[in-house]
């Protein structure tokens, strides 16, 4: 649809929300909008709301998501003559491109991330999607899921390999099939010409909430309040439920009473950061860690191990999901996404009729542009066993600087060096270090895990190449490795 067929516009009121939750240490989601206030823009684009799911851990995340993000909204805003489902899947996949390269030129991996974005242009939706990402009508109290998970569960799903009930407990729910960032190019599933109505509320939200949701819960939690108070009680709820993961929202009402347009000079269109200079954007006090250690394995190659394994089990007997069904808990496995609330089995989407005001007119039905399972699905990479880091050669006398870890993030304490920590793929620490003789064994240690640090470790600190800079920070040492 090239323009609004409606002169009377309905009210938008909007509000965004997100929570690190209970369990991670930092925020790899992303949320983020514009709604214009010039009327030229607003006949020609209107608003765009985008929520995004960052995968790979530690800073990759936060890089994907938040890139994406800003990226698919400044160029949506691009491109006024182009209609919307166009200019959506353009910037998606441009995005994709631009985040692969990046990854592949920095020998860096699980560098992607989901996204779902919004677009209501006049009174008419359209809606994309990349990966487990959702967007959810709700209208006279029923409710849609108009996108498609793209993870293995849900493909099976829809494939009929496997049965909605296994897939609640699968732990192929947590590996997606598309993501934008995953593989050079993405299929964008696009959702097209869906008519509103006052009173439709639109929910997108990041996986951190869906695995908690059914049905019921959403219906409840979206039945009364603004839509700021909405989008807290839904991260709220998340927490409630365990907070395993972080929890992201934007809560759209359509022609509420309180509706409402932010008139903000300031307010601009964010634009993309360089992911070479990315600097951090602050939301929910989020936190900096470095990008993770490279693998070696293809991904591609070992998800379609994986998949055609599943397949062949699934043929081989059906009773064997539902025995292991009993046996898997969600709240053993934290990386276990519960089955979507409305399972996509279909191409067509069926939406509740319009309001009574206007009996007549029906919404039309959207049809995605793709909804083929990806022949390369992306996948979280499959753990390696870590070679021993070699020595760091050119020092003076064989000594580096170390820093004894007491409290804060790694990030931080490069901070205090006045380095820039994203600037460094693999850190390490070293054992064995005896601070009275100054001398540490010559024992590197990958660190696993960019979030989680433990007081007494000893941190190689890079590029502090002298005694004195190094020994003005606290609880730093120039030490000598000993073999």
């Amino acid at each position: 649809m090239d323009n609004p067929t409606n002169n009377q516009l309905y009210a938008l009121e909007s509000a965004q929300n997100t929570d690190r939750g209970k369990k991670r240490a930092n925020n790899e989601d992303w949320v983020t909008g514009f709604e214009p206030t010039d009327p030229v823009e607003i006949r020609n684009s209107g608003s765009l709301y985008i929520v995004a799911d960052g995968v790979g851990g530690a800073s990759l995340g936060e890089r994907a998501s938040q890139y994406a993000a800003d990226k698919v909204l400044f160029e949506f805003f691009q491109e006024s003559g182009t209609p919307p489902a166009v200019r959506l899947e353009k910037a998606m996949r441009q995005a994709c491109r631009e985040i692969n390269d990046y990854a592949r030129n920095n020998n860096l991996s699980r560098m992607a991330t989901t996204m779902v974005a919004a677009n209501i242009r006049g009174n008419v939706l359209t809606v994309a999607n990349v990966g487990d990402s959702r967007c959810y009508l709700i209208r006279s109290g029923k409710l849609v899921q108009i996108t498609h998970d793209h993870n293995i569960a849900a493909e099976l799903v829809r494939n009929g390999a496997i049965t909605a009930e296994y897939a609640k407990t699968s732990r192929s729910s947590n590996t997606l099939s598309r993501s934008i960032g995953g593989d050079p190019d993405v299929d964008v599933d696009i959702f097209a010409d869906i008519d509103l109505y006052p009173g439709d509320m639109l929910v997108l939200s990041s996986d951190g909430l869906t695995r908690y949701l059914e049905n019921d819960d959403l219906l409840r939690l979206t039945a009364d309040g603004t839509a700021e108070q909405i989008s807290r009680h839904l991260v709220d709820f998340a927490n409630a439920a365990g907070g395993a993961d972080n929890t992201s929202v934007y809560v759209v009402k359509v022609g509420s009473e309180v509706g409402y347009r932010n008139v903000d000079e300031d307010k601009t269109i964010p634009v993309p950061i360089p992911l070479g200079s990315f600097q951090f954007q602050d939301m929910n006090h989020r936190e900096k860690f470095s990008p993770v250690k490279k693998i070696g394995f293809s991904k591609a190659k070992i998800v379609n191990i994986v998949l055609a394994a599943i397949l062949v089990l699934v043929a081989a007997s059906g009773t064997y999901f539902l025995a292991r069904s009993r046996q898997t808990s969600p709240e053993n496995d934290a990386e276990t996404i519960a089955a979507p609330a409305i399972l996509p089995g279909e191409v067509t989407l069926t939406l509740p009729p319009p309001p009574q005001e206007n009996p007549t007119s029906a919404p039309a039905t959207p049809i995605p542009t793709e909804v083929a399972i990806v022949t390369e699905p992306v996948t979280a990479p499959v753990e390696t066993a870590t070679q021993p880091v070699q020595e760091p050669t050119g020092l003076p006398e064989n000594r580096i600087c170390i820093h004894v870890i007491n409290t804060g993030t790694i990030s931080t304490i490069f901070d205090r060096f006045g380095l820039k920590y994203l600037d460094y793929p693999e850190i390490i620490r070293h054992e064995n270090c005896n601070l009275d003789e100054r001398v540490c064994s010559d024992l590197p240690i990958p660190i696993e895990d960019r979030n989680i640090i433990q007081p007494g470790w000893f941190l190689f600190i890079p590029d502090v190449n002298d005694m004195e800079s190094c020994e003005k920070v606290e609880n730093s040492y120039w030490m000598k490795i000993k073999p």
